[in-house]
């Protein structure tokens, strides 16, 4: 059984169980069919070979500082690997095509929308929309625990104002130039995205624009 799930035309996702800090907060792949070939965001520890019915695998993206770990395989496979601002120094045992820092150039094509984040220099996230679906990705950008997650990962994020449902945290809170912050949050609303997926916790499929807003409503 394949571990990719539909969740809209040319949207497939994989989970995978990931700790952090010692805490299981999961972690989720997305592939996105595009005219050009498929995109690998936010690659999980997968046989490449996973995904080759989808389509031509053609590029593999590490989306922030911190997701980067499953990348190598991916690139061995063959793929076009694109990192954010600052990894290929911390990943000098993988050879990037390039890195990803200015507003809206990327190789990915018109189906995409693409705003390398300044405002967090913790993960510098690559935060992209996929136009045909609406739909926005993020990785550490923000969270959306649910019930369903373990008790100690739950309480532990209510602590960091993280849960529950759609969240930052105190991290983004105390880390993030708020400025900054507010210019990005500012382009992204201007988007036209109704589901969110993230690397943690739930998709969200609708009202994910009001969800964001609502997440960073501290920087009002």
């Amino acid at each position: 059984r394949s571990p990719m799930r539909q969740i809209a035309p040319a949207v497939h996702v994989a989970e995978a169980p990931q700790r952090f800090m010692g805490l299981e907060v999961g972690t989720r792949m997305t592939v996105l069919a595009l005219e050009g070939g498929l995109l690998v965001h936010s690659p999980i520890e997968l046989d490449p070979e996973t995904i080759a019915h989808l389509g031509e695998p053609r590029w593999v993206l590490a989306p922030n500082l911190l997701h980067h770990l499953y990348v190598g395989p991916w690139a061995d496979a063959g793929m076009e690997a694109w990192a954010p601002s600052g990894l290929p120094e911390k990943r000098s045992d993988l050879s990037f095509a390039g890195v990803l820092d200015k507003p809206g150039s990327h190789p990915f094509g018109d189906e995409i929308e693409l705003l390398p984040t300044r405002s967090f220099s913790l993960t510098h996230e690559l935060v992209l929309l996929h136009k045909p679906s609406k739909t926005l990705l993020v990785s550490d950008l923000v969270y959306n625990f649910s019930a369903s997650a373990p008790w100690t990962t739950r309480a532990a994020m209510r602590c960091l104002c993280g849960y529950p449902g759609c969240s930052t945290s105190l991290l983004e809170r105390f880390g993030m130039n708020h400025e900054i912050a507010r210019e990005e949050l500012s382009i992204i609303a201007n988007w036209d995205f109704d589901r969110i997926i993230m690397a943690h916790g739930e998709v969200l499929e609708v009202g994910g624009k009001q969800a964001l807003r609502k997440a960073f409503k501290w920087l009002e």
